[in-house]
């Protein structure tokens, strides 16, 4: 070998050795080290929204960029609920729970696998099953969040977009949604023309609002279980019917997602069912409605000959703002219940149609703060944009058998303007109220300011105590129109007033 061939391998091999060696040997100086910096992520949610019927995983694969122009180490990668999270990752084949010292280089990039391994037959799994990819460094942390179903159920996942823009064109106001029909039976619902039927042998799962689209009727019957998101609205448009027909022993139960004991109770948990200007013959009977914002909003009507919405022996509960708020609507409701909200109960607003037979509307608000809003309001006016009073007359606003009742002192609001009609009357109800008096037409046979005696309010039970004067103090007639009180029993001769017939504990349903 000639000494210029020899010299060139020396050249080579020592290029490449102290080559290696400086690539190898990355100081902590090297590496960027700014807080203000943020990894790149290909999707910042990962939704495996595979609905498994059996055991089973699923991968799905993330890129993760360091868009800097210096190698980014990433001191740790975890999930954030660890060992007990149902995911698992790969990271550049490292499955350690907790992976050290990643190091991206400068205007590169890195795959991240993620599994989701669920049962979707326990039942003991939450809907919606979460968790984040934690990512830390210099002295920081971003996330990816993860989202998979948890049971075998009916998922309807908003995916369509709907904007409102003001007089200039610019977008004020947007709404992600699905409609009710979307996927046919793979969202469990069955189509037949305009009317549309969701089956009841699964959950099904709300993501975002979802809309009765005007012309359809949607049908849900006995034993269906409705679970929402936070802030899910479920729209019924104009000239949309919904009818939700339970059974006493298996309701159609409107509630959120989270299913454990701290939840059961909670308000605020998903938005309202909103019944919009326009929207007609809808039902609700035999149906649970908790734990969410609005338990109704009931918009006016097209004209008050035509019942926005007839509700019969239905639960209203636990709610943060408001049972019922009708706006101008037109509410025919029997064997109801509502109780337990932030504001107004029973919020009748904006004039309307109006009658209640045999309900009990009682608060005994506990959550956050002491309220201040009585248990029933009647309005017979609003205010503009302009902040000008409109009126609108209530023409009929009917109580029979009806309790209203609360921890306030005075739990009846009657705000009434002149000019318009706020017409009303109470008849063999008991009243926790100072601004009423026992005198017909408007006022007759009513019980005041007497603790109806209640089972155990504060627990949800407005069963009636063997004490109470509710008992046997209800007008009969009505009796031949609603035989049965809201949990199916008999209603006595003369009945029990409000939603629950008095029978003792023994004999109950």
């Amino acid at each position: 070998m000639n000494n210029s061939l020899r010299y060139l391998i020396y050249f080579i091999s020592f290029f490449a050795i102290t080559s290696f060696g400086f690539s190898s040997c990355v100081t902590e100086e090297d590496y960027t080290d700014s807080s203000n910096i943020n990894l790149k992520f290909s999707n910042d949610t990962i939704r495996f929204d595979t609905v498994f019927t059996t055991l089973g995983s699923v991968t799905k694969q993330i890129r993760v960029y360091n868009n800097e122009n210096k190698p980014l180490k990433i001191d740790r990668i975890r999930l954030g609920a660890g060992a007990n999270s149902f995911y698992r990752l790969n990271v550049d084949g490292n499955t350690s729970l907790v992976v050290n010292d990643v190091i991206i280089n400068a205007k590169d990039s890195m795959f991240i696998f993620v599994r989701v391994t669920i049962n979707p037959n326990n039942q003991s799994n939450p809907l919606l099953v979460s968790d984040s990819i934690i990512f830390s460094f210099n002295g920081k942390e971003q996330y990816i969040q993860l989202e998979a179903y948890g049971q075998d159920a009916y998922y309807h996942v908003a995916d369509k977009w709907a904007y409102t823009y003001d007089d200039a064109g610019n977008k004020i106001d947007s709404i992600n949604y699905s409609l009710a029909e979307d996927k046919g039976e793979l969202s469990g619902c069955i189509v037949n023309g305009n009317s549309l039927e969701w089956k009841n042998d699964k959950p099904h799962v709300i993501f975002g609002s979802l809309i009765v689209n005007s012309n359809k009727t949607l049908t849900i019957n006995e034993n269906t279980k409705i679970h929402l998101n936070p802030q899910s609205i479920l729209f019924v448009l104009p000239n949309a019917t919904l009818r939700a027909n339970g059974s006493t022993q298996n309701n159609v139960v409107f509630q959120g997602m989270r299913k454990d004991d701290y939840y059961s109770e909670l308000p605020g948990q998903w938005g309202q069912i909103w019944f919009q200007a326009g929207s007609k013959n809808n039902v609700l009977n035999n149906v649970t409605i908790k734990n969410g914002t609005i338990g109704l909003i009931v918009d006016s009507c097209v004209t008050n000959d035509i019942p926005t919405v007839d509700i019969q022996n239905t639960i209203i509960e636990n709610m943060s703002i408001y049972g019922i708020l009708s706006r101008g609507g037109n509410i025919n409701a029997a064997n109801t219940l509502v109780q337990n909200t932030g504001k107004e109960t029973v919020a009748l607003t904006i004039g309307g149609k109006y009658q209640f037979v045999f309900c009990t509307f009682a608060n005994y608000w506990s959550y956050n703060s002491r309220r201040s809003n009585s248990t029933l309001l009647l309005q017979n006016y609003y205010y503009d944009a302009d902040n000008n009073i409109q009126l609108r007359p209530i023409t009929e606003c009917n109580f029979y058998n009806t309790i209203i009742y609360g921890t306030n002192e005075d739990e009846i609001t009657i705000d009434k303007k002149d000019g318009a009609e706020l017409n009303y009357m109470f008849e063999s109800c008991i009243l926790l109220t100072n601004s009423l008096k026992n005198e017909p037409p408007l006022v007759s046979n009513c019980i005041f300011n007497r603790d109806p005696l209640f089972n155990n309010p504060q627990d949800g039970d407005f069963r009636i105590k063997a004490t109470s004067s509710a008992i046997g103090s209800g007008y009969s007639s009505w009796n031949a129109v609603y035989p049965n009180d809201i949990i199916g029993n008999f209603r006595q001769y003369p009945p029990t007033i409000g939603a629950y017939e008095y029978y003792p504990i023994a004999t109950r349903k």
